[in-house]
């Protein structure tokens, strides 16, 4: 089976089908179509798990997939967003002689900021950024997304009724767990420490804008160490300003796991002031990261992530920040933590591969 990924920028969740898939089946031959930086440009590895990196320019032209799609023997296309813009042109490129799965990472519809990976871009209307995504759900063959809600939501707003699709939530490389744990920083200092692991945004009200967030757990004497994915100075200079706010800068993935095993808890709960429906599909990477690092998570209710957590007993829902030491110090803190340490291997993605391999199998039939 020929695999051709799309993808604007290559990001971890690709990374991760990647080497699932290689695992999983050795006669898949993956190759990938990109236009910023490629896997190992951005996070030390990844380029190896595929046979072909094909820069594109600009919105490719027709020609240009149909000629990538034939000289590799393209079998199926999974196109990944944000934004949409590869999976409409595969679509108008390529219509029915070739199945293109359309994998939402983020629904760009329900967004009131601007989708941001690093790559500088034309900005677009938001009428064409949802007219490309309703292109890209209607026409594809095939849906995976990141969870249920976003299926709900776009069974709403488009044409979805028959539509076939997989949830596919963000699993863990099993590869990157840690197999040890460090000894908690917390037996030094008597104090509780947090840690954020991810992107930043700064004073915009989206949901990566956590500064105030930072600040009330700072204020309440509670440590939070900040492990951001791209360096932020706003932030660095915030934790000039608390001694309970530490700024730690970024990390290789699988050194940055094995660091945060040191605190208490890990940190998954986003600015809601504009973003609140988007927050609600969200299941967010740095959510699984954290169980595997056998930590505890915090959240304020944010749909997907709360029914996860409670369903599972793998975190603490705050329901409101002032209340944050109380809710820390809840009796049911100490059997939260047993069920992490007992489930922190189970959402990996070795052991879920398998629906994304089969799924292909199902839209090439």
């Amino acid at each position: 089976m020929n695999i051709l990924f799309l993808q604007e920028q290559p990001c971890i969740r690709a990374l991760k089908y990647a080497q699932g898939l290689k695992k999983y089946e050795k006669n898949i031959k993956l190759s990938f179509g990109y236009y910023g930086k490629t896997l190992t440009q951005l996070y030390g590895a990844g380029d190896e798990l595929f046979c072909h990196w094909i820069k594109l320019k600009n919105i490719p032209k027709t020609n240009i997939l149909s000629d990538i799609v034939a000289k590799l023997n393209i079998d199926l296309i999974h196109s990944h967003n944000a934004p949409d813009d590869l999976t409409v042109a595969a679509i108008n490129c390529l219509g029915n002689k070739l199945p293109i799965i359309h994998d939402i990472h983020d629904l760009i519809s329900i967004r009131n900021t601007p989708y941001n990976d690093g790559i500088n871009r034309i900005k677009f209307k938001y009428q064409h950024l949802v007219d490309q995504e309703r292109i890209a759900i209607e026409q594809s063959k095939g849906i995976i997304t990141v969870s249920e809600e976003i299926i709900s939501l776009i069974r709403q707003k488009y044409n979805f009724a028959s539509q076939r699709y997989l949830v596919f939530p963000n699993f863990v490389l099993k590869d990157m767990i840690p197999v040890s744990l460090k000894q908690k920083l917390s037996y030094k200092t008597g104090k509780i420490h947090i840690v954020y692991e991810g992107h930043l945004d700064n004073y915009n009200d989206g949901h990566y804008d956590l500064l105030n967030i930072f600040k009330e757990i700072g204020n309440q004497g509670i440590n939070i160490h900040i492990y951001a994915s791209r360096e932020n100075a706003t932030y660095r200079n915030l934790a000039l300003e608390n001694k309970f706010i530490h700024y730690h800068g970024n990390l290789p993935s699988k050194l940055l796991l094995s660091e945060i095993t040191q605190y208490n808890f890990g940190w998954a709960g986003f600015n809601t002031k504009i973003n609140k429906i988007h927050t609600d599909t969200v299941l967010a990477n740095k959510t699984m990261e954290y169980i595997s690092a056998g930590l505890p998570v915090l959240s304020f209710p944010h749909k997907t992530q709360k029914e996860f957590i409670e369903k599972n007993n793998l975190g603490i829902i705050i329901k409101d920040l002032k209340h944050l030491k109380n809710d820390l110090q809840h009796p049911k803190v100490n059997s939260i933590r047993k069920s992490v340490l007992q489930k922190r291997f189970s959402f990996t993605i070795r052991g879920n591969i398998g629906k994304i391999y089969n799924f292909y199998k199902t839209i090439l039939n």
